[in-house]
């Protein structure tokens, strides 16, 4: 039995099922939450002041790996802050770690997406964000578009097909780029991952996915996983 540490700004038992439908089995997932209410600075720094005390707390399990997940609190700081945080969780466990945002840029290299474009459920100036923690990793964003939802709790009740027409609209205006990103742990997309793919001919990188991707290489479990898209079943 192989576990793994989740911390997010929002967990609930309705996320780790979602994880659970991809992950293998005899995976066990022990997850703590921030509690982020709304995406404002004030929040995230708030999140910020409880993160390291749920990392001794989860530590005090027997883990084999840490994920932190939240694209918005990971990136409020700027780019390049997901590598701080890690290191700073390195001087907490040696309990092996990392960001859904460090896995997101890991995914689009490792699938040679180097110029994307972005479908998210995020207002504007939370997208400018990530936009901008992207680019100074090498992933040029062509456009991106957002649903403009300000909390977690709305983007959770959107159905799966909230995210297909924002995402063919953005790869049909630009069928040049190399994929797509879709950030967001409560958009609860990943049925929609493989039929995208299959529609445009193009990789798909999502929260859920790419940090399960991360968790299973760290873990030395390399088996393909199907249904979830060409970065789990290579």
């Amino acid at each position: 039995m192989k576990r793994i540490g989740l911390i997010s700004p929002n967990m609930n038992e309705e996320v780790l099922t979602d994880v659970y439908r991809i992950l293998p089995p005899d995976i066990e997932v022990e997850g703590r939450g921030l509690r982020v209410r709304e995406f404002t600075d004030e929040e995230f720094a708030r999140a910020e002041s409880e993160f390291f005390g749920l990392v001794r707390e989860l530590t005090e399990h027997s883990l084999d790996f840490l994920m932190v997940t939240g694209e918005l609190f990971l990136s409020y700081k700027g780019p390049g802050s997901d590598r701080q945080l890690l290191a700073a969780v390195g001087e907490v466990t040696p309990v092996p770690a990392s960001t859904v945002l460090t896995s997101v840029v890991d995914a689009c290299w490792e699938l040679g997406m180097k110029r994307v474009v972005m479908a998210s459920p995020f207002p504007e100036d939370q997208d400018a964000r990530l936009v901008r923690f992207l680019e100074h990793d090498d992933i040029h964003v062509a456009a991106y578009r957002g649903l403009a939802y300000e909390n977690s709790r709305v983007i959770w009740a959107l159905p799966p097909e909230s995210g297909l027409e924002v995402a063919r609209s953005l790869l049909r205006d630009h069928p040049d780029v190399d994929g797509l990103y879709m950030p967001c742990n409560k958009w609860r997309i990943t049925p929609i991952i493989d039929p995208l793919e299959q529609e445009f001919g193009k990789p798909v990188v999502t929260n859920t996915q790419a940090w399960i991707w991360t968790a299973l290489k760290a873990m030395e479990l390399n088996e393909p996983v199907e249904g979830y898209g060409r970065l789990l079943a290579r």
